[in-house]
């Protein structure tokens, strides 16, 4: 059941508090036009009814997609346990911590992409990007979405020097990897939490890798 309620946040600008309008759960059956608001991050965005300051603020928020079988689960607070989020039978259940990565499972979701595929590339592709240029702070790299015309899969590469930028995915690489980690898959079938610390020791335990954080 899609739900919402009332919180109260203090604006950065003015210090003011102000009432803000958010989501604890979704659920795409009943409210599918939401999907546009979290792509946009819409429903994060708080508007200061004082000053007018706008940011975005992370909620617990559970997503649910009866289509696909699947929940995704936003725990803003880091020190908060994923006990409380409650399994379903049949479905697939991922936690994250960030806004960024809530859109991002849902976008991966929405194009069939497995997610597991997608963060045991990053690390591959953060490697490589860190070889091309030493020195290089990478903040995070984030899937931008499919495209069927050349049949590949966008990512956006964050910096910390404001250097952004893109790396493209073929399918065909993507079918590669997914079949070099087939014989491992099933162990990580339970995996909630499927992220770039999974990733990197999957590659270390499954592919025998020595990539470091």
């Amino acid at each position: 059941m899609t739900r919402q309620k009332n919180m109260i946040v203090n604006c950065p600008a003015c210090l003011e508090d102000g009432s803000f309008k958010i989501y604890s759960s979704i659920n795409t059956t009943e409210t599918p036009e939401i999907k546009e608001s979290i792509f946009n991050r819409e429903i994060f965005k708080f508007s200061c009814p004082n000053c007018g300051e706008e940011i975005l603020v992370a909620y617990n928020c559970t997503y649910t997609d009866p289509q696909n079988r699947y929940i995704v689960a936003l725990l803003s607070d880091d020190e908060e346990s994923d006990e409380s989020i409650v399994k379903v039978e049949g479905y697939t259940l991922r936690i994250v911590r960030t806004i960024n990565e809530f859109v991002e499972k849902i976008a991966l979701i929405e194009d069939k992409i497995d997610d597991k595929v997608i963060e045991l590339y990053k690390i591959m592709l953060e490697d490589q990007f860190e070889d091309e240029r030493p020195g290089a702070k990478i903040l995070g790299i984030y899937y931008g979405g499919r495209n069927f015309e050349d049949n590949s899969l966008l990512f956006f590469i964050i910096t910390e020097n404001a250097e952004n930028c893109r790396a493209m995915l073929s399918m065909q690489t993507y079918n590669a990897i997914e079949s070099q980690f087939a014989a491992s898959a099933q162990k990580y079938a339970d995996i909630s939490e499927v992220n770039r610390l999974w990733a990197i020791g999957a590659l270390q335990t499954d592919f025998g890798g020595g990539t470091e954080e």
